[in-house]
């Protein structure tokens, strides 16, 4: 009789299928903070090319005919990626019944997914100097220009990180040049910041600049431009360097492409060439995704200098 028969096997993968999704399901909501920051955008295909970002045009008023506003000539694509995760369970934890471990080693590839997914989104923030949107220009940049949007200074410099005052000295440059920028036919996009990203080691001094009470009974007025300050160890390039977003835009500082879901597939029959030769059965979760940036108008850096 063998020690794991194929009966056992597909029971197995059907109890690890239920676990991930429920562990998928509860951090989902624990680790949120990525969706933010990031549009998710489903794709279908193995690239998708966003030619549209930038170009909504604005409403005028309808006098004789319609003003057509064509695309602008930018083309931006982002490629899938393939990433993965497996898990060995050895042949004789069956046999011998010691299979108690199973959930939590289920619950860390679980984990291993959106580890990933949050690294992949806030290094995007950190490179962004030298990694390009979709107007073939750094993310971050103090000289872009859109269109008729005018220069678009979203890459503030200065002693902007040394203490409470520097802080709110760039917070006040960041909110001002955020508020001016604009779109591609020179209207005001009317964009306000909401959110800070931060390293950790910036955390506490950003938090007490924009949150801690002045005055008994009162909050700072920068609180306003700050509804979250986000600290994430993926801020690692420079620890000094800060940046301030705004999130209520259709389109984020990030994107966030989809194309598989994560998924458990297993190489565990009997009779499969790993049982066989070692003894190990192998889960593995899958998935599909890319991240990339979204419209550079809703960021500004804030580069200790």
């Amino acid at each position: 009789m063998p020690y794991v028969s194929s009966d056992m096997s597909t029971a197995m993968l059907t109890g690890i299928k239920a676990l991930f999704l429920k562990f998928l399901g509860e951090m989902a909501g624990k680790d949120s903070e990525w969706q933010k920051i990031a549009t998710i955008m489903p794709s279908d295909s193995d690239k998708e090319e966003y030619n549209w970002l930038g170009a909504t045009p604005p409403m005028n008023e309808w006098k004789d005919e319609r003003q057509l506003h064509g695309l602008r000539p930018y083309s931006y694509t982002l490629t899938n990626q393939d990433w993965e995760a497996t898990l060995e369970i050895a042949r004789n934890a069956f046999h011998d019944n010691k299979l108690g471990h199973i959930p939590k080693r289920v619950e860390s590839l679980a984990a291993s997914y959106y580890k990933r997914v949050i690294e992949e989104i806030f290094s995007k923030l950190d490179y962004g100097e030298t990694g390009t949107a979709y107007d073939a220009t750094a993310f971050f940049s103090d000289s872009r220009t859109i269109g008729d949007s005018g220069t678009i200074d979203n890459l503030v410099e200065g002693a902007y990180s040394g203490s409470t005052t520097e802080a709110r000295a760039g917070l006040l440059v960041a909110v001002g040049n955020m508020m001016n920028f604009k779109d591609d036919w020179g209207k005001p996009l009317g964009l306000k910041p909401d959110t800070i990203v931060c390293a950790p080691a910036l955390y506490m001094m950003l938090k007490e600049a924009f949150w801690v009470p002045a005055v008994a009974q009162s909050v700072r007025p920068e609180a306003e431009f700050v509804k979250d300050i986000i600290a994430s160890p993926w801020i690692d390039a420079d620890t000094t360097d800060w940046y301030v977003l705004c999130t209520t835009e259709p389109v984020k500082p990030i994107l966030f492409q989809d194309r598989q879901k994560p998924e458990v597939t297993a190489l565990d029959k009997p009779d499969s060439t790993e049982v066989f030769m070692r003894k190990m059965l192998m889960y593995g979760v899958d998935a599909r995704f890319t991240v990339g940036y979204g419209d550079p108008r809703t960021a500004v850096k804030i580069k200790d200098a």
